[in-house]
């Protein structure tokens, strides 16, 4: 009776979410009285309870839907769905006695028939839990009773190649510990790696940790404390695409079941929220966990062991309400091509703040089709620069406004080999209007001009200063000009030979979209460098 209880105040306390909801909560107190037994014994608990902030009338709320195209009459669990939402990862149990893991592709409007992985991934050993990059070229997984594990269970990894996935490698110390690791999650820029641990150190049972990944490799792990840890179990941590928003299962923070999922946001100074339950339906009296969330924000993946599944634990889909999702993002698509020959190449995508320079991101393209994915947070405006061995770089700049909402776009780089004749655009080079002053804003793109130079001592370029039809011919052959020479100084200041460079100024006769629109005169204003000698 009392367990009895328990669960209904659980229950009560997520009476509010089937309204629609802001990211706001309310805390009342709820009272529950149950009597004991036929006499006047009477169980009474009085405690606070925290729920979104009603907006709208009550609303029904939907039930999740079963993935039916994939689930089995086995456990399948552990879902992990690609940034791009047209990928599903997840572990089965089907086929063999030992956990493997899967994938679905979402085509025509539908998830298709699942497929191993295959080795050298899958073994006759269990791999369980896994994660995928944002780029698609890096999968952790976890996986137990391998020769090399440190506890019983360790985390691994498999690097994409031009043959298929590498032979995955145990991730070492920093990482694995001699207990129980696993339940991977990395975020999409690829410098984080988040996972659920019972080593020795934490706060409860199993813990939420983190490990930085450096360009030596990755770094020691750091435990998420509280909020997020307490005395109980927290597992299956899975990090958004926007890169603050935490969702996990926890066993400690109050709820309806065994495990409940949980969401948490990282602010700017890098402190936790307080954790707040999802609520029915996603939560259930039973286990629910394994949960996954593309970029756009908009629906859960998770596992449940709840009635009316296939298998054990199933898997399930379900639309987030607003008060729910994550961050606002955008996501950038492409291709990057050889220009003259249209081959896929394999290339390093650099995600730059433009404001500051920072480099965000470096994920490379998949290297047998050239094909790149890359999520940016809103809010930012960004610089994008690809560039491969043998070629000259090129680069583009996004604005990505919150109040825009998710947004997917689609840009194909085709990069010019680095021979007399070729042009490069320098779409990030910024000057003060009517001015030849070179803003701060354009160091990574002349940093990346001086590197070609450095790693081409031979070569020799042309800059080039362009305007829009705005002004007289004469003031933009002026002011062109004098933006070419700008750039020219920067590099011999920095050591390259002024016999190497010339500058010019086209003013507006070289136009490359119409004078009419703004946005036809923005791209007519720019700079540029020719290759006249290698």
């Amino acid at each position: 009776m009392l367990r009895y209880a328990i669960i209904l105040l659980s229950i009560a306390s997520f009476a509010l979410f089937g309204q629609e909801a802001t990211a706001q909560t309310v805390e009342e107190t709820l009272r529950i009285e149950i009597p004991l037994s036929e006499g006047d014994s009477t169980f009474i608990f009085e405690a606070p309870v925290k729920s979104p902030q009603p907006q709208n009338p009550i609303e029904e709320i939907i039930p999740p839907t079963n993935l039916s195209d994939v689930n089995s009459i086995h456990s399948d669990f552990a879902p992990y769905v690609s940034a791009s939402g047209d990928r599903l990862y997840f572990s089965s149990l089907r086929e063999s006695d030992s956990e493997n893991l899967y994938v679905s592709e979402f085509v025509n409007n539908r998830w298709q028939k699942p497929y191993p992985l295959g080795p050298p991934i899958n073994t006759k050993a269990n791999e369980g839990s896994m994660a995928i990059s944002s780029d698609g070229n890096l999968i952790v997984f976890t996986a137990c009773g391998r020769p090399d594990t440190y506890g019983g269970c360790d985390l691994y990894f498999s690097e994409r190649t031009l043959d298929g996935w590498s032979e995955p490698r145990n991730l070492g110390r920093n990482v694995n510990s001699a207990g129980w690791d696993g339940h991977p999650s990395i975020s999409s820029d690829g410098k984080w790696l988040y996972f659920s641990s019972d080593r020795y150190g934490g706060f409860g049972g199993r813990d939420i940790w983190r490990a930085p990944r450096k360009d030596s490799g990755w770094g020691k792990a750091e435990n998420l404390k509280y909020p997020i840890n307490n005395a109980r179990d927290q597992a299956s941590p899975f990090i958004h695409p926007d890169g603050t928003t935490l969702y996990f299962a926890s066993a400690g923070h109050g709820g309806l079941g065994m495990l409940d999922v949980f969401k948490s946001e990282r602010d700017s100074s890098g402190n936790w929220s307080e954790p707040v339950n999802l609520g029915p339906p996603v939560n259930t009296p039973g286990s629910d966990y394994f949960f996954s969330i593309p970029a756009k924000g908009d629906i859960i993946y998770f596992a449940s062991d709840r009635r009316g599944g296939y298998g054990g634990f199933d898997i399930y889909w379900l639309p987030l309400s607003e008060a729910l999702r994550p961050k606002v993002v955008a996501t950038l698509a492409g291709k990057v091509t050889d220009r003259e020959t249209g081959a896929p190449l394999d290339a390093v995508i650099t995600v730059e703040r433009i404001a500051t320079g920072e480099v965000l991101a470096e994920p490379r393209t998949n290297p047998e089709t050239g094909e790149f994915f890359i999520v940016l947070p809103a809010g930012e405006t960004y610089g994008i620069s690809v560039s491969a061995v043998g070629y000259a770089f090129s680069s583009e700049r996004y604005d990505i406004p919150v109040e825009e909402g998710y947004q997917e776009l689609r840009m194909d780089f085709k990069l010019s080999r680095v021979k007399v004749g070729e042009i490069v655009e320098m779409r990030n080079i910024f000057f003060d209007f009517n001015s030849d002053q070179l803003k701060s804003e354009s160091e990574s793109e002349l940093q990346r001009v001086l590197k070609l130079l450095t790693d081409y001592p031979d070569l020799h370029i042309e800059i080039q200063g362009h305007a829009d039809s705005i002004g007289t011919k004469e003031y933009n052959l002026d002011l062109s000009k004098r933006r070419a020479m700008a750039v020219l100084r920067w590099l011999v200041d920095r050591g390259v030979a002024a016999k190497r460079l010339k500058a010019e100024g086209m003013g507006d006769a070289v136009p490359v979209a119409d004078n009419v629109s703004e946005e036809g005169r923005q791209l007519n204003r720019r700079t540029e460098f020719h290759i006249i000698g290698n």
